[in-house]
């Protein structure tokens, strides 16, 4: 009898640590075609930028092409204080008169080809963040850890490669695929706690069913093999595919005429599942494209050339859940999971081995 109560009472405090521990986070991952900046930016598309981060409200915001289309000496903090203006002015969901490093943080890369560079906005702060070069054409990594609530912490990589269908294009891409590979690995090392994401505009495609910038598996010049998702997905990283309204994956050339919309160059990738780590479940990923809804579809609001006005690449969007990973005495730890089947497993594991029990819930209670 002793026995049944003490696992009963296990049984509820696993239960109650595992409603609380769902941590819900929302994530964008755009290229907005130099929409904010401070050197000759395309001002004119802001309004139609802000209205869909507004429709799809964010916690973190991988941006990229911050900047403008006259080629300067590259101000980061100006171009901070620039998108900061942005997010003040139109971004409503991150409250009325909202304030930097109270209700949003912000960081610009300090690398950059002198014309465009990448972005993180976040509702929660950054533990550190920083940028480091990848290669040509020097618009750099972004690697950040943030604080987001009942996590371990979650990182950040914001990425855009080399554009462009040419020889040389291909071989700085993997060069920018490779490096971006291997500072994912050594991130993982120094973080074995937290669960990471990766978004950004990859300017290439391996799906099989889609056409590449250049041929896949190809030999480069100096020898190495032409496959830079694959080398990326190599830093154990998963790949979301988020679809529009009819089910397609293409993010590029979003235009008036539908014809354009011949690419898959954006991606928002995520950690996979592995013991010792946060977990990541992906809720929901989306292509946010006006010109993709099936008819009556579109969200309320919105006209059908929304998406075109505000950049030529359509907007990343995916909902994740994360799952903190919990140390305990004696070098052990464990989950407590609410899995998507809405079955509760409760894994402890000790230096002596693992126990498991299996409940049914309705569903995690999100973190906000």
């Amino acid at each position: 009898m002793k026995g049944q109560r003490l696992l009963g009472s296990m049984l509820v405090l696993g239960l109650t640590l595992a409603l609380a521990g769902a941590t819900e986070v929302r994530i964008l991952s755009w290229n907005i075609k130099r929409a904010v900046g401070v050197n000759s930016p395309n001002d004119a598309q802001q309004p139609y930028v802000a209205k869909i981060m507004n429709h799809l409200r964010p916690d973190i915001l991988i941006l990229q092409e911050i900047g403008g289309n006259t080629r300067t000496s590259w101000n980061a903090f100006a171009q901070e204080n620039a998108l900061d203006t942005f997010v003040r002015n139109n971004l409503t969901f991150f409250g009325s008169n909202p304030q930097r490093n109270r209700d949003y943080y912000l960081y610009v890369n300090r690398l950059s080809d002198g014309w465009i560079s990448n972005a993180v906005i976040s509702r929660y702060p950054f533990r550190n963040i920083t940028d480091v070069g990848i290669g040509s054409p020097n618009r750099g990594l972004t690697i950040g850890l943030i604080d987001v609530p009942g996590t371990n912490g979650l990182g950040v990589f914001g990425a855009h490669f080399k554009a462009g269908g040419f020889t040389d294009d291909a071989v700085a891409r993997q060069t920018n695929a490779e490096n971006t590979r291997d500072r994912v690995r050594d991130w993982r090392i120094r973080n074995r706690r937290s669960a990471y994401v990766l978004g950004g505009d990859l300017n290439e495609n391996e799906d099989p069913d889609l056409s590449s910038t250049f041929p896949i598996g190809g030999a480069l010049p100096d020898g190495r093999i032409y496959a830079p998702i694959s080398t990326v997905q190599s830093a154990r990283l998963r790949d979301t595919v988020p679809v529009d309204g009819f089910g397609g994956k293409r993010t590029y050339q979003v235009s008036s005429r539908n014809s354009d919309l011949r690419r898959r160059l954006d991606y928002i990738m995520v950690s996979p599942t592995e013991l010792g780590r946060d977990r990541i479940s992906v809720l929901e990923a989306e292509i946010f494209n006006t010109r993709r809804f099936p008819s009556g579809g579109l969200p309320a609001g919105f006209d059908i050339t929304d998406s075109e006005n505000a950049s030529d690449h359509a907007a990343l969007f995916v909902r994740l859940r994360i799952d903190q990973w919990r140390s305990y005495g004696s070098g052990g730890g464990g989950y407590w999971v609410p899995e998507p089947s809405s079955m509760l497993a409760l894994l402890v594991f000790s230096g002596g081995g693992a126990a498991i029990s299996i409940f049914t819930v309705e569903r995690a209670t999100p973190h906000r």
